[in-house]
């Protein structure tokens, strides 16, 4: 699977958090989370429209991606954004260099990280990793040093 290294500029996510890890019950909370977003509707409170990207932050590592760590589910912070409320919250995204992975199949995100774990050539850096969906496909950043 071919990547290409990009140097982002940051940004800042407003949405929805929980503490996970890659286990089973790690991903079955991750499912979760996802059907709290629809239900909730997380989209139409950060003003957004039906086919804005959602954005998806994986921040806050124990150690590596054998540990747990803090995942935030929503959106880029746009000006138009109303008032957070305290159900959401914020996570700002330092600038950093990332290896960006792409799928043109917005569910084929987790096969491109069951892709990451297997690769021994990228030098992570666990700062934050980040997905960028929409419905023309995906793109993946992996932190790297």
């Amino acid at each position: 699977m071919e990547y290409e290294i990009v140097d982002y500029d940051g940004m800042t996510i407003v949405g929805i958090s929980s503490r996970v890890d890659n286990s089973d019950a790690g991903f079955n909370k991750i499912e979760l989370l996802w059907k709290e977003f629809f239900k909730r509707d997380i989209k139409r409170k950060l003003g957004l429209e039906g086919n804005s990207e959602i954005c998806e932050a994986y921040f806050d590592y124990e150690s590596d991606a054998n540990g747990p760590y803090t995942i935030v589910l929503g959106a880029l912070l746009h000006p138009y954004v109303p008032p957070m409320n305290e159900e959401l919250v914020m996570h700002h995204v330092e600038k950093g260099r990332y290896a960006k992975f792409h799928t043109a199949n917005p569910n084929g995100i987790r096969d491109i990280w069951k892709h990451v774990w297997g690769r021994t050539d990228l030098n992570r850096s666990y700062a934050c990793d980040f997905e960028l969906i929409s419905s023309q496909g995906a793109d993946v950043y992996v932190s790297v040093k």
